[in-house]
């Protein structure tokens, strides 16, 4: 990113709101103009359904009650391959790394996370994406 992240539209989902109000601080300071939060998998999936523009990137924790984040990775992924998803997740085992690997998922950051990891992280993502 060039210090401008003008045009995006970013969905943060995380069952813990001080994490997501945290990561859309964070955004919102890189100059991202849309942020919509979800506070489950089930709400983000229905952000999907009633978004007035397409997402460009979904950061999404892996831990949360009903549809995890991986089981949300798997039912964008279905529809959107090309849609690039940030998993920020506590989850620092290599198992975990390994299981987030196999199902796709190539953005991958351990909490707690730095401005300048959720940064560099987006812009490698988003590149990808091109």
């Amino acid at each position: 990113m060039d210090g401008t992240s003008g045009g995006l539209n970013i969905l943060v989902v995380d069952d813990d709101e001080g994490m997501r109000k945290l990561i859309g601080a964070m955004l919102k300071r890189m100059n991202v103009d849309l942020v919509t939060e979800a506070s489950s998998g089930d709400e983000a999936l229905e952000c999907f359904s009633t978004a007035r523009e397409p997402f460009n990137l979904v950061i999404c924790d892996w831990e949360m009650p009903g549809v995890s984040g991986i089981d949300l990775f798997k039912q964008v992924h279905a529809s959107g391959p090309k849609l690039p998803f940030l998993m920020v997740t506590g989850r620092s085992d290599l198992e975990s790394v390994a299981a987030a690997k196999k199902a796709g998922i190539v953005g991958y950051l351990v909490k707690p996370i730095s401005p300048q990891q959720l940064r560099a992280k987006i812009a490698v993502l988003l590149l990808a994406d091109r």
